[in-house]
């Protein structure tokens, strides 16, 4: 634990001299990337059902470097016509990568942060850190591929346990724009503790398709799964979400 915390300390001192090591960054070669995406879901009948679910991203994009960020948040109820109805989702998800491009080849090197708040799971608060190296596979006007490899500090707080440790993460990231109006993304993860690769590991997944309506507003159907190798009593291991809404550019 003590060489993954030096690790991840030296990371978050050696990072802000890349992010500002040249002089007067040019603001015409700066490039803002941001959208809302709101979506929502109903059942009604026998089992009443609502889930809301909002998506806000914003990256900072330039030939020296990039800044993706993201906050996610859910909320849902299910109950029945004679019953109150019970919270079944509640999570807040935030996520931030700054990213380096080393020298002119498609090599990155960068560092992760992400807090995570799942109620339904009694995740309390899980919060990581720390360095990563990638490679960018495709990188055209239509279609671009990343992947990553990293080591994490966490600290994690959840309904039956505390404490901090060491995390492997991987991670692979895919946008097709196959036509002028419309495209298909992916975004998966992989973690693991280091100490526990094979018992205590956990993968998430992100895939979809959007579709413009028109300059500014997108529509969009989402498909979110999240897996935990090694839950909570009571919890299951998989938990799935499939939502559709719409989409804002800002």
């Amino acid at each position: 634990m003590k060489f993954v915390k030096r690790i991840v300390l030296g990371a978050l001192v050696i990072a802000p001299m890349f992010g500002f090591a040249e002089d007067g960054e040019s603001a015409s070669g700066v490039t803002w990337e941001k959208n809302v995406s709101m979506g929502a879901s109903f059942k009604e009948g026998n089992t009443e059902q609502s889930l809301y679910t909002l998506d806000l991203k914003v990256n900072r994009l330039s030939a020296e470097f990039d800044l993706l960020s993201s906050l996610y948040a859910e909320y849902g109820r299910t109950g029945t016509s004679t019953s109150d109805k019970e919270r079944t989702e509640g999570q807040v998800r935030g996520q931030s990568e700054y990213r380096r491009t080393i020298k002119d080849s498609k090599f990155f090197a960068g560092v992760f942060g992400e807090i995570v708040n799942d109620s339904i799971t009694k995740v309390w608060f899980r919060g990581k850190m720390g360095p990563n190296i990638g490679y960018y596979l495709m990188d055209t006007d239509n279609m671009k591929l990343d992947a990553s490899f990293g080591i994490n500090y966490v600290y994690e707080r959840t309904a039956t346990s505390e404490g901090d440790f060491g995390e492997y993460r991987a991670a692979l990231n895919y946008l097709w724009d196959f036509t002028e109006t419309a495209s298909y993304y992916l975004n998966v993860e992989y973690s693991a503790n280091v100490e526990k690769v094979n018992t205590d590991n956990n993968g998430f997944l992100v895939t979809g398709v959007r579709t413009k309506i028109n300059e500014t507003l997108s529509f969009f159907g989402e498909l979110r799964e999240e897996y935990d190798n090694l839950p909570d009593a009571g919890i299951k291991h998989t938990d799935l979400t499939v939502i559709a809404g719409l989409s804002y550019d800002f």
